[in-house]
């Protein structure tokens, strides 16, 4: 083979391998879904409020005490 068919030969293997590690940073990086769905912005919004309320703190013993306050309005 000449030199030029083997530089060609090779820069298409270099694409293609660029194309494979393009793809495989794609599924790796990619930021993963929670499977209970996406919180509400009003919800989080809330939340993150009343965590940087210093004054209070709160004890939930169950998860019905803890939809129950975070369900309340304040």
């Amino acid at each position: 083979m000449t030199t030029l068919t083997l530089v060609k030969k090779l820069g298409g293997e270099v694409k293609e391998l660029k194309n494979d590690l393009r793809q495989m940073k794609q599924f790796l990086f990619a930021p993963l879904k929670d499977i209970e769905g996406e919180y509400k912005d009003a919800f989080v919004k809330k939340i993150l409020g009343r965590s940087q309320n210093q004054a209070r703190l709160y004890r939930f013993t169950d998860d019905k005490s803890f939809l129950s306050h975070v369900r309340s309005k304040k």
